[in-house]
């Protein structure tokens, strides 16, 4: 380890090969031709404000904010099933033409944030929130539903931007022992709006106990919240500012050449830990459309109302004990950590897939679909898997980042990376939304949906087995070679 007087001086540093000296691979942050920059330590804050302004807490907290303005709020109107309309049919089209545009920039993302910024990034995806609302809105209002798509589109390629700004603060600024209660604040943020969308949603839709669309002037609330998100995305401070509480400096990946970024690129896409993560990362949100078509189908507008307030509510609960107590737990190593982790959430997911193929299976072979309303009998069977298996969603995708966490450190390889990653992700959300787009495919869905699951798993578990015993992020910032320091018991 290198004295602290050699942390206050910008390095640049090629490596040499993928491996720490310990021998554990990692993945790869950047190329091996690429040079990487150590960011001097900022200058002590004159006040405490200053010191608070320019934490890696509060970096968190206005990402956190963000997730509550932006997506959060997108993930409210989805809780209601079909987007809050009396059909999830376009919505779902409109939904998967969303996520192809996220897919895309996301794909781009480490190159796109070597230029533009993480902040450039974060306020230009901020920018385009409330199109996301006002489509809706119009839709609803208007039956406008090129709008629908169109709003969907654009509100896409600028999430795109937002969310690979998001993957490289929350993977990079966190110190280790933190990392587990920051990705907590995250998901409990982004889902605290979900739940204010959802308390939102029923108490304007409470006494409706038929089928059908929401009331329209409910889509204006969520307007004026992702409207918010623009300015509060300025409050983000670039890296080359922000100061960790160890102490120990940000990484930055030194600015490269289209071609040599675009070849850092392809040999992020190839790298073999990436290539295990893919199967969840695909895996991981597809659930959403086949859930939302679920609700929408067979639930009432104030059951689905009252759905998209307590999901929310539980995934708080959860993701905050998950996090704090599991992930951040100093009674294992991490890679236990890492194997019980996956164990929490895939073992009940199981379980709740095979609930859900049933009721399907038994819907289907009724004469007409039943609309269940929160009092009818039959609603606690239909709805309970629904709930577990949102539950074990967010788990999924916090557990997921937490993974990358282990083995990546630098912002742009965390940019690269969680692109990648996010650009996989939102492709499993495309084809989820668009195989749910079509009205005859209710079963095919969820058994596509069931069978991702199991095959995720062999996957998963190889990539589990080479997370490090320790990770020590003091050593790393100066230390050099690789991207991430894993050592391993002896």
């Amino acid at each position: 380890q290198s004295s602290n007087s050699s942390r206050t001086q910008p390095q640049s540093m090629s490596r040499q090969d993928d491996k720490t000296p310990s021998g554990v691979e990692h993945l790869p942050t950047h190329d091996a031709t690429l040079e990487i920059n150590v960011v001097p330590i900022p200058p002590a804050p004159q006040n405490k404000w200053a010191a608070l302004y320019r934490s890696s807490f509060f970096q968190i907290c206005v990402v956190s904010a963000l997730a509550f303005c932006g997506p959060a709020m997108a993930d409210a109107i989805s809780g209601l099933g079909g987007g809050g309309q009396a059909t999830p049919y376009t919505v779902n089209a409109a939904t998967a033409a969303s996520y192809c545009a996220v897919a895309v920039i996301s794909l781009f993302g480490g190159p796109l944030a070597s230029r533009m910024g993480i902040k450039g990034m974060l306020i230009a995806g901020a920018s385009t929130f409330a199109i996301n609302g006002s489509a809706y809105y119009v839709n609803s209002k208007y039956g406008i539903q090129w709008y629908l798509i169109l709003g969907r589109f654009l509100y896409g390629a600028g999430f795109g931007f937002w969310y690979v700004a998001e993957a490289a603060i929350i993977l990079s600024y966190p110190e280790e022992g933190r990392r587990g209660r920051y990705l907590a604040i995250w998901v409990c943020s982004r889902n605290l709006g979900q739940l204010v969308g959802g308390s939102i949603s029923l108490a304007r839709n409470v006494t409706n106990a038929g089928a059908g669309a929401i009331a329209t002037s409910t889509y204006l609330i969520f307007v004026a919240i992702e409207a918010v998100g623009f300015p509060v995305s300025l409050l983000i401070s670039p890296p080359h500012k922000v100061r960790r509480a160890d102490g120990v400096p940000i990484i930055l990946a030194a600015k490269q050449p289209w071609r040599t970024e675009l070849l850092a690129l392809w040999r992020a896409i190839i790298h073999p830990r990436m290539l295990l993560l893919m199967p969840i990362g695909f895996y991981s949100y597809f659930y959403g459309g086949v859930l939302s078509t679920y609700l929408t189908n067979y639930f009432t507008v104030r059951a689905r109302a009252l759905s998209s307030f307590i999901v929310p509510s539980g995934i708080i609960v959860f993701t905050g004990f998950y996090g704090r107590l599991l992930l951040d737990s100093k009674r294992m190593t991490q890679r236990r950590r890492a194997q019980v982790g996956f164990a929490a959430f895939m073992i009940p997911s199981l379980a709740s897939f095979g609930w859900l193929c049933a009721n399907q299976a038994k819907f289907l072979h009724m004469s007409s679909s039943p609309k269940y309303d929160w009092n009818s009998s039959g609603w606690a069977n239909a709805y309970i898997p629904f709930y577990i298996m949102q539950i074990c969603g967010y788990l999924c995708q916090t557990y997921i980042y937490w993974l990358i966490s282990c083995f990546v450190v630098d912002v742009q390889g965390n940019a690269r990376n969680g692109g990648v990653f996010r650009c996989v992700e939102a492709v499993g959300q495309a084809v989820s939304y668009g195989i749910n787009s079509n009205v005859e495919a209710r079963f095919i869905p969820l058994a596509i949906n069931f069978a991702l699951a199991v095959i995720c798993i062999p996957f998963t578990m190889v990539l589990v087995q080479q997370v490090p015993h320790y990770r020590d992020d003091s050593t790393l910032a100066v230390g050099a070679p690789a991207e991430g320091k894993g050592v391993e018991e002896e």
